[in-house]
C-alpha cells in the first residue's frame, strides 16, 4: 500500500515538473514574440534617418564652392514614416584660438563650424552648396549632414566626410613672414595661423608605438570553451600596420601565437580558453618589441557565437556561399531558455530557440539583403548575452553605365554624357547626381560613395581604412567578404541597441521629423510667463501674417515655409487686448553638437601646380569679393596707408597705417575669451588695461636731464566716432571684443590728429597727444526705438536654389576669349533624372587644362537600390580648336 501511494506520489510530481517545464518554455516563447514585437514596432515608428551627401570634389581652396547633392532615407525599410524634408549641411574645421584659461599655452585649436545651410527637398532631390571660408587655412575639415530626427542618437552616426581645405594664398604669406624672421606670435594670430617657431610639445620618445585590440568574437569568451579572437593593430599614423607575438597566461605559458596582415587584422582560435588573466606580446618586424597587452577576462557562463565566412564566388553570390554560425551556452543560461535572433535593422528575420549547448546554422548569403546584419543570444527578459554582426556586400556587377560621344577631346569643347540603367530599375523616386573634375589637378582621395556609407559606413564608429576596397568589383567578392567580416568584428559595430530595444527601454524621441519647418518661443512678462497673451507674426519677404492665443507661455508655430534671412517680427499683448508689458522671444535654432570625427594624421599637401591654379581663380574673380585678403603683406607694407571701408576713424577716409588697424578677422581668433580692453593689451605694443575702465599707452614727452623723453598716459577713446567722457569706458573695454567690428590705435605723435575734440572741450592744446583707440560696434537695432512687446529675429530658413555655372563655348567668339578657363570642378549636376528607358545625357564644355577628367556618377534607383560608377575622359589639348591668341 505504501509503496502504491509512493509510486502515485511520483507520478504526480513528474506530471507537475513536466507541466513547470512546459508552462515555463509556453512564458518564454511568449516573452520572445513580445520582444520581436517590440522590435518590429520601433522599426516602424523611431528607426533612425541616414542621410548621404555626393560633393562635386575631395578637396577646396578658401572661397571656393562645395557643391554638393543629397539623399535622406530611412534606415528601416518598415518603417511607417515618409522621410524628413529638411536637412543640415555644416563644414567643421579647426580653429585657432587664443588661450586664456592657460598659462603655458599661447593658442590652441578648436573644432567649430565655419558654414551652414540648411537644405529643403525639392522634387526628390536635396542640392545645394557652402562656401569656404576666405581665411581658412590649410588642413583637414570634415562636411556633416544629418536631419532633425537624427539628433536623437549619438552625432558619430551623422553622415560625415573627410575633405582637404587649402589656401595657398595664405601660405605664400606665412612663408614670406618667417623668412623675413617674423618672430611676432600676434602678427600669425591675426591670420588664423600658429607660429611656425612656436614650441610644441615634442615626443621624444613613443611608448606605445601601436594600439593593438584583441577582441572576443562576439563580445566575450567562456573559460573552458573554444575561443575565437580578432584582432586589429593601427600604427601612431592612424593606418593598420602588421604586428605579431604570442598570448600567454598568467604564468607566462604561451597559449598560442598571432600575427596580423598588412592591414593590421588578425585572427586566433584558441581551442580551450585557460582560466585567469592572459597577456598578449606585440612585436613588429622592425625591431620594435617590449609592448604588453592584457586582454579581456574571461566568463564562468554565457553565450558565445562565433561564424566562418564561406565565400568563394568571384562577382556574385552562389548558392553555396554561406555563413556558418556556431552557438555555445553554458548550462546555467539554459535554465533562462535562451533563443537567437537574427535582424537586419529592419526585422527579425530568424528566431529560434537554443535547446542544447552547441547550436549551428548556416545562412545562404544571396538570400539576404546587402547591409549590415547582426545575430543575438538573449533570454525570455531580453537580456543580450552575445552578439556578433556581420555584413552582406553587395554582389554582381555595377548596373549603372556611363557613355562619351568621342574617344577624345580638345580645349573648350563640347562633352555629351550618356547615362544609362535598366529599365527594371527606374522609377520616378529614382535620383543621380553628376560631378566632372579635372583629375590632374585634384586627387579623389576620399573613397566614399552611396554604396559604401549607406551599406556600411553610416553604421559604424571610427576611421575606415580603404573604405573604398570593399565595394571595389575588381577584388574577388569572397576576398572582400572575408576582410570584411574581419572588419566587422573589430570596429565597434553599436548601431542598434537591441537589448534597450526588446526592453523596451528606448528613450522617447525629443526631435521628431521635419516636414514643415516651426517655430517655437515663449512669451514673459517683467515677473514670469504670460499665461495669457496674444502672439502675433509678420515676415514681409514671404507675405506671411499670422495670430494665436498663448494659454501656457509658449507658442507653437506650425507648418510654414520660409528661405534664408527672412527675418519675422512678433509682438505680444495681454489677453484684454491692451497690455503691452509682454515680450514674445523666439527660441534659437537647434543644431547637432560638436564632434570630434576620425580624420587622417597625415598633413595635407598640395603640389606648386595647384598653388598655381588656385591663385589664379582667387586673383582673377568677377565677383569682386575676394582678392585683396592677401595682398596686403604686413612684412612688405606695414608702412602703407590704408583706407578700409569700415574704418573707426573719426577723421574720415583718413590713411591709416596697416598696424594700427584691426577688422573682424584679425579679432575673431580672440572673439571667444577676449574683452575689448584684452584684446587692446593683448594684441598692440606697450599698451596696459586695469581691467576696469582705463587703458594706459605710450605718450610722447619732451626729454630732460631728470626724465625720459616718454611716459604713459590714459587713452582716449571714440566708440562709433564720439568720444567717451571720464568713466565712461567700463561697459565699452568689458564688451566682448565679438561685438567690434573694427578696431583702430594709434600712439606716439602720430595720434595728434585726432586729439581735437578733446582739445575743444578740455580748452587746451595737447602739445603732447594722448594715444586714442578708436572702435565701431557691429551693427544692431536701438531697443530704445522698438516697443518693450516686440522683437525680431531671423530664425534658419532653408537655401535658395543656386546653379552651378559652367560656361558655353558654342561659337568662335567664346572660343578664342582670353580668359584662361582653370576650372577645377568642370560640370555639377545634383539631379538627372532618367527617362522611360533609363537613360539621360549631359553635357558641358572642357576647360583650357591638358589633364584627363574624372566623371563620377551616384545615386539611387527603385527599391533603394544604389548605384556608383567611375569614368575618365581623356583630353587631346587644342584638336579642333583654333589657338587662342
Amino acid at each position: 500500500m505504501r509503496m502504491e501511494t509512493l509510486v502515485a506520489g511520483l507520478r504526480i510530481l513528474m506530471v507537475g515538473v513536466l507541466l513547470g517545464v512546459s508552462f515555463a518554455s509556453s512564458f518564454a516563447q511568449e516573452r520572445g514574440e513580445v520582444q520581436q514585437e517590440r522590435f518590429h514596432e520601433y522599426t516602424k515608428l523611431l528607426s533612425p534617418e541616414k542621410v548621404y551627401l555626393h560633393t562635386d570634389k575631395d578637396v577646396y581652396f578658401a572661397t571656393d564652392t562645395i557643391w554638393f547633392s543629397g539623399y535622406v532615407e530611412n534606415a528601416s525599410y518598415n518603417s511607417e514614416f515618409e522621410e524628413s524634408n529638411y536637412i543640415y549641411v555644416e563644414l567643421i574645421n579647426d580653429q585657432l584660438y587664443r588661450s586664456w584659461a592657460e598659462w603655458n599655452r599661447y593658442a590652441e585649436y578648436e573644432p567649430s563650424v565655419v558654414a551652414r545651410a540648411k537644405i529643403k527637398r525639392i522634387g526628390d532631390a536635396f542640392s545645394g552648396c557652402l562656401v569656404v571660408p576666405e581665411m581658412n587655412s590649410t588642413g583637414r575639415g570634415i562636411i556633416r549632414a544629418y536631419t532633425y530626427w537624427m539628433m536623437n542618437r549619438p552625432a558619430e552616426y551623422m553622415f560625415y566626410k573627410e575633405v582637404e581645405l587649402t589656401n595657398p594664398m595664405k601660405d605664400k604669406l606665412v612663408d614670406r613672414m618667417t623668412e623675413r624672421n617674423v618672430r611676432d606670435k600676434k602678427e600669425y594670430m591675426r591670420l588664423g595661423e600658429e607660429a611656425p617657431f612656436a614650441k610644441q610639445p615634442r615626443i621624444t620618445e613613443v611608448k606605445e608605438r601601436y594600439d593593438v585590440q584583441f577582441l572576443p568574437e562576439s563580445g566575450n569568451y567562456i573559460a573552458g570553451q573554444p575561443a575565437v579572437i580578432y584582432i586589429r593593430s593601427i600604427g601612431i599614423m592612424g593606418a593598420g600596420e602588421s604586428v605579431f607575438g604570442e598570448i600567454t597566461d598568467a604564468e607566462g605559458n604561451t597559449v598560442t601565437g598571432y600575427r596580423t596582415d598588412s592591414s593590421g587584422f588578425g585572427k586566433v582560435l584558441i581551442p580551450s580558453l585557460p582560466q585567469g588573466k592572459l597577456y598578449a606580446s606585440v612585436r613588429d618586424s622592425r625591431g620594435h618589441e617590449g609592448m604588453k597587452v592584457q586582454l579581456q577576462g574571461s566568463l564562468d557562463a554565457g553565450a558565445t557565437i562565433t561564424g566562418t565566412m564561406n565565400v568563394s564566388s568571384d562577382v556574385s553570390y552562389s548558392a553555396d556561399d554561406m555563413l556558418h554560425l556556431q552557438i555555445r551556452s553554458s548550462e546555467v543560461l539554459q535554465e533562462r531558455y535562451p533563443f537567437v535572433v537574427l535582424h537586419n535593422g529592419s526585422e527579425i528575420y530568424y528566431r529560434k530557440p537554443v535547446g542544447k549547448e552547441l547550436e549551428v546554422i548556416s545562412l545562404r548569403l544571396g538570400d539576404l539583403t546587402a547591409g549590415i546584419h547582426s545575430v543575438s543570444v538573449m533570454d525570455f527578459m531580453g537580456n543580450v548575452y552575445a552578439e556578433r554582426p556581420f555584413v552582406v556586400l553587395p554582389d554582381g556587377p555595377e548596373a549603372l553605365g556611363v557613355e562619351l560621344d568621342k574617344e577624345r577631346y580638345g580645349n573648350r569643347e563640347k562633352v555629351s554624357v550618356k547615362i544609362k540603367l535598366p529599365q527594371e530599375m527606374c522609377d520616378s523616386t529614382g535620383n543621380l547626381s553628376v560631378s566632372v573634375t579635372d583629375a590632374g589637378i585634384v586627387e579623389n582621395w576620399e573613397s566614399t560613395n552611396i554604396k559604401s556609407y549607406m551599406l556600411l559606413k553610416s553604421e559604424l564608429g571610427g576611421y575606415i581604412e580603404n573604405l573604398g576596397w570593399y565595394f571595389n568589383g575588381d577584388v574577388p567578392l569572397g576576398e572582400r567578404m572575408t576582410k570584411a567580416d574581419m572588419l566587422m568584428q573589430t570596429q565597434g559595430w553599436r548601431y542598434y541597441d537591441i537589448q534597450d530595444i526588446v526592453q523596451g527601454k528606448t528613450p522617447a524621441p525629443y526631435f521628431g521629423r521635419e516636414y514643415r519647418q516651426t517655430l517655437f518661443g515663449k512669451v514673459m512678462n517683467p515677473l514670469r510667463l504670460s499665461r495669457k497673451a496674444t502672439v502675433s507674426f509678420i515676415a514681409k519677404s514671404i507675405n506671411f501674417t499670422a495670430m494665436g492665443q498663448v494659454d501656457s507661455g509658449y507658442f507653437v508655430l506650425k507648418d510654414i515655409d520660409f528661405p534664408e534671412r527672412t527675418k519675422f517680427i512678433v509682438s505680444a499683448i495681454g489677453k484684454n487686448g491692451k497690455s503691452t508689458s509682454h515680450t514674445p522671444i523666439l527660441q534659437d535654432d537647434y543644431f547637432a553638437p560638436l564632434y570630434r570625427y576620425p580624420q587622417k594624421a597625415e598633413k595635407v599637401k598640395y603640389t606648386p601646380e595647384y598653388g598655381k591654379v588656385v591663385e589664379n581663380i582667387y586673383f582673377t574673380r568677377d565677383d569682386g569679393q575676394h582678392a585683396m585678403a592677401f595682398e596686403l603683406d604686413p612684412v612688405v607694407v606695414t608702412t602703407q596707408r590704408i583706407t578700409p571701408k569700415n574704418s573707426p576713424c573719426v577723421i574720415p577716409n583718413y590713411p591709416l597705417k596697416r598696424e594700427w588697424y584691426r577688422d573682424s578677422s584679425d579679432m575673431k581668433p580672440y572673439a571667444r575669451n577676449y574683452t575689448l580692453g584684452q584684446y587692446v593689451q593683448e594684441t598692440y605694443s606697450q599698451v596696459r588695461y586695469n581691467g576696469h575702465d582705463k587703458l594706459f599707452g605710450l605718450k610722447i614727452t619732451p626729454a630732460t636731464r631728470m626724465s625720459p623723453g616718454s611716459r604713459t598716459g590714459q587713452v582716449v577713446i571714440f566708440v562709433n566716432g564720439m568720444e567717451l567722457f571720464e568713466g565712461e569706458g567700463y561697459h565699452i573695454l568689458n564688451s566682448p571684443v565679438a561685438n567690434f567690428e573694427s578696431i583702430v590705435y594709434v600712439q606716439g605723435l602720430s595720434a595728434a590728429p585726432f586729439q581735437r575734440a578733446r582739445a575743444v572741450r578740455m580748452n587746451e592744446t595737447p602739445f603732447y597727444p594722448d594715444p586714442v583707440l578708436m572702435v565701431r560696434l557691429k551693427p544692431h537695432t536701438r531697443t530704445d526705438l522698438v516697443p518693450y512687446n516686440v522683437s525680431s529675429a531671423s530664425p534658419m530658413g532653408w537655401q535658395k536654389p543656386v546653379k552651378f555655372y559652367s560656361p558655353k563655348y558654342d561659337n568662335a567668339e567664346a572660343r578664342m576669349k582670353k580668359n584662361a578657363d582653370n576650372r577645377i570642378t568642370v560640370y555639377w549636376n545634383p539631379s538627372v533624372k532618367l527617362n522611360g528607358n533609363g537613360e539621360a545625357e549631359v553635357s558641358f564644355y572642357t576647360s583650357d587644362s591638358e589633364s584627363c577628367y574624372r566623371v563620377e556618377v551616384e545615386g539611387r534607383s527603385a527599391a533603394k537600390q544604389y548605384h556608383y560608377i567611375e569614368k575618365f575622359i581623356k583630353r587631346s589639348p587644342n584638336t579642333g580648336n583654333q589657338k587662342r591668341n
